[in-house]
């Protein structure tokens, strides 16, 4: 039950937090038009305006036959009385006999100010100039009554009545503004609720909760380092570890990696590793092809073959310029023997890139052949590779990936934050282990740091907490006599 409730609680990852509001400030702006709108479109449409005028007034107690005025708690009693008076139904037949009318059209109502002896009375209704009248009518009567029934007091108007200019019923501004700031603050609660409550992997933490893998390495997000030219152009940049504006913390990263897959290599002789992942723009292709440079810094001879046929990047990632090669495509198809085909190397490293510059949508007519089964035999034992690392199709986009399965000793899905759901990925990973035993774990990409004190001062290696901290101890520790042991 513990469990359950840890995989469901809600996660809060700042930084997907703030970028889900600020990709949908646009709505939040939205909503806060619409309850402008809705404001204004009631006021000026949807209800009847009213319009009050309103006088002021003063009462005090008369002193036997003079106007002397004392007792101020008794005058405000009878100012309390007196507005009661003022919407009695007798007050309102007395004003429109006055008025010469059948019937007295307003509303009535009257309030005392607090702790004093001054009163208002106020008619409302749907015209100013009946407002207006009325107030003055009632203001005419009053004393037939209130010398007959309240004979010790009198009443001073101290502000008479006010002709209204404009409705009294109308929004005003102040709530105006409530209006818009509700609608807006409306909408911003429900971003915040649906980013929190979205099921995806936020970060380690969640990835340890809701998958049901193993974690082989995690890579930190990385911007792109972009010149002005390159950013009004929309020219892509690769994110390579070779590339001077890549942080050391970023290839660090792939070093864990790399080291994590000389490991297997080592231990397991597996030399062939495949990289894929749940969707389209999870990073699978530019993870890959730092692990091989990664690989490839060590000394090792790393070949990487560019197996996505529908949508091929390496020669992307690696800026490589058309030279009439043919494509990898052509090897596996037997168009071009495997003794004639040539790797493109990457600058002056150990990498070789068996690329493909177009898709190949039909490789499902060939990919089963038993020639393309004996070319990764010859690639693996004769071409003198110490790692082959494989890029194919996003599981989502070619459900024939567990084909390309069977020529890798390891096979790798890469995870990007935030991107597809733990219930997607978990039915993934699942079907993976029913149909290959080469499943080996994930790569957590695009992962944020946690803001950490230790962290900004160089104290915590990488910037995250718990198990994946300092010096390897989550992938590897290096024995007493130098060889790299799994813990």
């Amino acid at each position: 039950m513990n469990d359950y409730e840890n995989k469901n609680a809600p996660h809060i990852e700042p930084y997907s937090l703030i970028r889900d509001i600020v990709l949908n400030l646009w709505v939040i702006l939205l909503a806060a038009l619409i309850g402008l709108m809705t404001v204004n479109i009631w006021n000026h449409s949807m209800h009847t305006p009213m319009y009050t005028s309103t006088a002021t007034l003063l009462v005090n107690i008369r002193n036997s036959a003079t106007y002397s005025y004392t007792n101020l708690s008794s005058s405000s009693e009878m100012a309390e009385i007196f507005t009661e008076v003022f919407k009695q139904s007798t007050m309102k037949q007395y004003a429109a006999s006055h008025l010469g009318a059948d019937r007295f059209e307003g509303s009535v109502s009257s309030s005392v100010l607090d702790n004093t002896n001054i009163f208002t009375v106020s008619v409302t209704t749907s015209s100013p100039e009946t407002s207006y009248r009325e107030l003055c009518a009632i203001l005419e009567v009053y004393p037939q009554i209130s010398e007959v029934v309240f004979s010790d007091s009198v009443i001073e108007i101290m502000r008479s009545p006010n002709l209204p200019s404009s409705p009294s019923n109308t929004i005003s501004e102040r709530n105006k503004t409530l209006a818009v700031f509700g609608c807006a603050a409306l909408v911003l609660a429900l971003i915040v609720y649906l980013s929190v409550m979205r099921d995806t992997i936020k970060d380690e933490a969640s990835f340890k909760t809701k998958i049901d893998a193993k974690l082989v390495g995690t890579v930190q997000h990385e911007r792109a380092g972009k010149t002005l030219k390159k950013i009004l152009s929309g020219e892509k940049v690769s994110l390579l570890t070779t590339n001077p504006s890549t942080s050391h913390q970023f290839a660090e990263n792939f070093h864990k990696i790399a080291n994590r897959f000389e490991y297997m290599h080592r231990t397991e002789n597996a030399k062939v590793f495949l990289v894929t992942s749940i969707a389209e723009n999870e990073g699978k292709s530019t993870t890959i092809a730092n692990i091989a440079l990664a690989l490839a810094e060590r000394g090792n001879r790393v070949a990487l073959l560019d197996m996505d046929f529908k949508k091929p990047a390496i020669h992307k990632i690696f800026e490589l310029e058309r030279d009439g090669s043919p494509d990898f495509a052509s090897l596996l198809i037997g168009e071009t023997p495997l003794n004639e085909y040539r790797f493109r190397t990457y600058k002056n490293t150990n990498v070789a890139l068996a690329v493909n510059s177009k898709n190949h949508s039909n490789y499902v007519n060939w990919i089963y052949e038993d020639r393309v089964s004996e070319i990764f035999r010859r690639l693996r034992d004769d071409a003198g590779f110490d790692y082959i690392l494989i890029d194919t199709p996003p599981l989502s986009v070619a459900a024939d990936v567990t084909t390309f399965m069977r020529f890798a000793d390891k096979s790798f899905v890469v995870v990007r934050t935030d991107c597809v759901y733990a219930a997607d990925i978990n039915d993934s990973i699942l079907s993976l282990r029913e149909k290959t035993n080469t499943f080996a774990g994930c790569i957590l990409n695009a992962v944020h740091k946690e803001f950490s004190f230790l962290g900004q001062f160089g104290l915590d290696e990488t910037g995250y907490y718990g198990s994946y901290g300092k010096n390897y101890s989550y992938y590897s520790r290096y024995s007493s006599k130098g060889e790299n042991e799994q813990k």
